[in-house]
């Protein structure tokens, strides 16, 4: 097989330039071609890189900021524990102290009593809207009883001694503890006792404010109390 001739390279026809210093290497094809390439590619992702540069909406961002849900039980309790009160109850009379009375004062002061003694723990004879630091309402005591009635402790230690059936009637207290315990009565719905509904029948004007422990009679031979007071001692 014959051997190929051997390229030689001819003499070149220009010499090269001459380089300054500062000057630009000059462009190459390939490196020409390259910048092309990289416009074209800049030209088709343009367009993707715009979009993704505008700011896209989060899923997160767009949520509501979040709030504490509260039970609709809470929330009932506490609009209970703060609003519904007996002691705003309005009684026909109470502007004018013209109250009606149905129970004696012995009657009343049983009441008083129980409040502030065996039945004192008891939820429904709490203070209204009156809690301690664990929550739980808050019993009365003759303090703030004699606050809800407008009273003093002094003049209520005098009614609660007082003796017989009306005894102490003509103390302030008297009155003023009849409608506490009636408004709370008829907040929860209680019927009228027997010796109430007694004293409707004998009295319906109301029993009067005047204590037979302070009545002086003149009695003649022969003659009784009871035959001129009747057995309310009036």
């Amino acid at each position: 097989m014959p051997k190929a001739a051997r390229r030689t390279s001819a003499p070149r026809a220009a010499p090269y330039p001459a380089i300054k210093p500062g000057d630009m290497p000059p462009a190459s094809k390939d490196s020409s071609s390259n910048s092309a390439s990289k416009n074209v590619l800049a030209e088709k992702t343009s367009p993707a890189l715009n979009s993704a540069s505008a700011p896209v909406a989060n899923k997160d961002s767009t949520k509501k900021p979040s709030t504490k849900k509260t039970s609709q039980k809470a929330a009932t309790q506490s609009t209970d524990n703060t609003t519904a009160s007996y002691l705003d109850i309005k009684l026909d009379g109470e502007d004018d102290n013209s109250i009606p009375i149905y129970d004696t004062c012995s009657t009343v002061r049983q009441k008083i009593n129980a409040l502030l003694g065996k039945d004192n723990h008891k939820p429904e004879n709490a203070m209204p809207g009156e809690f301690d630091k664990q929550g739980n309402p808050k019993p009365y005591t003759k303090a703030s009883f004699c606050r809800a009635i407008d009273s003093r402790p002094d003049m209520l230690a005098r009614f609660l001694k007082a003796k017989l059936m009306m005894g102490g009637a003509e103390s302030s207290v008297y009155p003023k503890a009849y409608a506490f315990f009636e408004k709370k009565r008829i907040f929860e719905g209680k019927k009228k006792t027997p010796g109430r509904l007694k004293v409707e029948a004998d009295r319906p004007n109301g029993l009067p404010l005047r204590d037979p422990n302070h009545m002086r009679l003149l009695i003649g031979p022969g003659e009784h109390v009871s035959d001129f007071l009747d057995k309310y001692g009036q």
